[in-house]
């Protein structure tokens, strides 16, 4: 499939931030939230985040961050012509691996409830544990 992920730098922040604000634009414009870039960017510096490569182009990101017990994936965002060729699954394949390297048992992420996303996040295996205004929780359990 000739994928990379690359640990990202505060250069790939702009890219990840308007990747991020256009593949968000109709939830937002949905749920009457307002995008703030300087919020995803203050954000973006306290974040483990990367690129992920496809034939040596920036297909996407993914954020996460964690916590003694889960790795939570905070961002996953591809660029329209990177989507459903199965980068997303491998993208999350990733998150698995370093939650298992690092002994964590979960992953954990936020996903609106009608983001087609979820369907994939299901098929994967995840489970939504909560819901949180237009939000759900899912999480998935890693066997190391």
């Amino acid at each position: 499939m000739d994928l990379l992920i690359s640990l990202a730098t505060i250069n790939h922040a702009v890219f990840a931030c308007e990747l991020a604000k256009a593949n968000m634009r109709p939830y937002y414009k949905r749920y009457e939230i307002e995008w703030n870039n300087d919020n995803f960017l203050q954000e973006w510096k306290t974040l483990e985040s990367y690129i992920i490569y496809k034939s040596e182009t920036e297909a996407g990101f993914l954020s996460l961050s964690s916590d003694s017990s889960s790795l939570y994936i905070r961002d996953i965002h591809l660029s329209e012509k990177y989507l459903n060729k199965g980068i997303g699954t491998w993208a999350i394949s990733q998150a698995t691996s370093i939650t298992a390297i690092r002994g964590l048992g979960s992953i954990r992420l936020k996903v609106f409830k009608d983001n087609p996303a979820k369907s994939l996040y299901e098929r994967l295996g995840y489970l939504v544990v909560g819901t949180e205004n237009n939000l759900l929780r899912m999480e998935y359990r890693v066997v190391a």
